[in-house]
């Protein structure tokens, strides 16, 4: 049988599916037509209706000026393989991607298969670099929308998909023929990320955040040092307990600008797997979370795995669900959560610098920072990349662990408005002596 192509498929019979999709309603049962009924005497007929001319609507037309959107969309196809295709939108009609093609769903490619018993770093590395060479028109339409924006691009990556794909990770190659340089996006571009939220009926181009207050915290045992980043802001912690953390929560008048957990997180193919730290999605769900009203609250969660998806069709609903659509949903002004399994000595390296590139400019937006977190990262990329295997046949663990903090860096994903900012309260000086 001949291997699959890696590149897009056209169309074809894919079936959509996905939060974006709408239900289909079932046939309706002819009806007898009504008989016509008579105009009384003494009504007085109307004018003969003028017709109105009909004008296009496109809401994608109303994008912010140097907004972009990637649409991400579900789909099987006639074989029952899980697809996907995708759309673009930068407010410029002549400025748009719409591929009829469909694209097998990549799962070799995520960064959660960055584990102990999972791939090696630099094969992760060289498979996306691989993949992203057949992604040419996509490729294609975020280098023109480079080229025409430059450094006011934001590009919103609108993911109606659990499909784990490490969009910010994408390889931009041909950047010359458009006047710009190559590189990985979420290192060029300022990259958010979105997915539908149903309830709340929210989109990342409404008004952005403006997140300030103190810090809320919540540590797991293991991870107790993670307090010592917000050392310097005021900061009300809660250790190795969820329950006190979950009651602040419930406070409609907490002001809090950042609600942080650090801890270990769980997930699996259905909400049952669904863990942070000692608490359920489910238990979650169900808690009153006021304190997120009005959403100028930014939630941190430093937790493997929180940034992850599951399709809900399991419980009957045709939705994602997750630990960041969750705190979105509850009102949250924007969510820091993480793709896969970031080792915690990294991990808390990375939240400092992270914190710190914020907290020194309170102007700079979430995802800018983030963007320049990753770019950081990338510039310490060891070229030529090590190789898996030593001459002796020994896998080169060391040249290994100097890939893991640049790919940790791309598992930070920012849910929000592209211009969201972080503005903590400073503790008073004879609070930190």
């Amino acid at each position: 049988m001949p291997a699959e192509p890696p590149g897009p498929r056209p169309l074809g019979g894919a079936v959509p599916l996905g939060p974006g999709t709408p239900a289909r309603r079932p046939a309706p049962e002819p009806l007898t037509a009504p008989r016509t009924a008579g105009v009384p005497e003494h009504v007085v007929e109307p004018y003969e209706p003028i017709p109105l001319t009909a004008t296009p609507v496109d809401p994608n037309a109303q994008l912010p000026h140097g907004f972009a959107k990637l649409a991400v969309n579900r789909a099987y196809d006639d074989t029952g393989q899980e697809v996907f295709w995708l759309t673009g939108h930068s407010g410029d009609l002549e400025l748009s991607l719409d591929s009829e093609d469909t694209r097998l769903r990549p799962t070799g490619l995520a960064l959660s298969n960055l584990r102990p018993d999972g791939f090696p770093p630099t094969e992760i590395f060289r498979a996306v670099a691989e993949w992203s060479g057949h992604q040419g028109d996509v490729v294609r339409w975020i280098n023109e929308l480079r080229a025409r924006f430059g450094p006011d691009l934001h590009l919103v990556i609108w993911d109606d998909t659990d499909y784990d794909i490490p969009w910010e990770m994408l390889r931009l190659t041909g950047g010359r023929d458009h006047g710009v340089d190559d590189g990985i996006l979420g290192a060029l571009v300022t990259v958010v990320r979105w997915t539908t939220i149903r309830e709340a009926g929210r989109t990342p181009f409404n008004e952005p955040a403006v997140c300030s207050g103190h810090v809320l915290g919540y540590y797991a045992e293991e991870m107790r040092r993670d307090a010592t980043v917000f050392e310097n802001f005021e900061h009300r912690g809660h250790f190795g307990t969820t329950r006190t953390f979950l009651t602040e929560l419930a406070r409609p008048s907490l002001g809090a600008g950042l609600v942080y957990m650090g801890c270990h997180a769980t997930h699996g193919p259905n909400l049952y797997k669904l863990k942070l730290g000692t608490v359920t999605w489910n238990e979650l769900n169900d808690l009153d979370m006021s304190a997120l009203d009005g959403r100028r609250t930014l939630v941190c969660l430093n937790a493997c795995h929180s940034a992850r998806f599951v399709n809900n069709r399991p419980l009957g609903e045709n939705a994602l669900r997750g630990f960041a659509e969750l705190f979105l949903r509850k009102g949250a002004g924007g969510c820091i959560a993480t793709s896969g399994k970031v080792g915690d000595d990294v991990a808390h390296t990375l939240i400092r610098e992270l914190v710190g590139r914020l907290c020194a400019d309170p102007e700079l937006p979430v995802a800018r920072a983030l963007r320049d977190f990753r770019a950081a990262a990338v510039a310490r990329l060891p070229d030529p990349l090590p190789y898996v295997y030593g001459d002796d046949d020994r896998f080169d663990a060391e040249g290994q662990r100097q890939i893991l903090p640049i790919l940790y860096s791309f598992m930070f994903l920012y849910f929000g408005h592209p211009l969201t900012t972080l503005r903590l309260s400073v503790r008073a000086q004879e609070a930190r002596t």
